[in-house]
């Protein structure tokens, strides 16, 4: 059994986590009787299953174990998994989850992302492309130097 955090079930499900206690009140959903190493409620990724909108074939749970743990590389293929998959409303969280902990792809992608019609603030998702770009993406920079008046090589210190 494929046990997962209630946050990243959440998550995953598209739910909020009372909503999730409330199945569980309800035992509707069973939580682990062990919790994990850092104290976290577990619940079974296959109860969850039919809400994620996705097949959970290995490279899918792989992703989301992996996410789960906090990996801002597994964060960020989770979201393309979703983005891949039509659900870009599941996939904007992993990729802020990923920008946080300074990933530059997570940062064009989620920049990207915004800026096809899923975001509201031209400004806000361009300031996502030049951070990546800062922080040494190429294809940031590309983007960038592209846009007049935006960025420069210059700016992007180690590029």
């Amino acid at each position: 059994m494929t046990l997962i955090s209630l946050n990243t079930a959440a998550q995953l499900a598209g739910v909020s986590k009372r909503t999730l206690w409330r199945r569980i009140a309800a035992s509707t959903l069973s939580a682990s009787r062990s919790a994990d190493p850092q104290g976290r409620t577990l619940l079974s990724l296959a109860d969850i299953a039919k809400d994620i909108g996705l097949t959970l074939d290995g490279e899918v749970i792989a992703a989301i174990l992996g996410a789960d743990t906090g990996l801002a590389r597994d964060q960020l293929e989770l979201a393309l998994i979703f983005l891949e998959a039509g659900l870009p409303d599941k996939a904007l969280p992993w990729l802020r989850l990923a920008v946080k902990q300074g990933d530059a792809d997570a940062m064009l992608i989620l920049g990207e992302t915004q800026l096809e019609g899923r975001g509201a603030d031209t400004k806000a998702d361009l300031i996502w492309i030049r951070r990546s770009a800062i922080a040494g993406h190429p294809l940031a920079l590309a983007i960038m130097e592209a846009l007049p008046g935006q960025l420069t090589r210059q700016e992007c210190p180690g590029v």
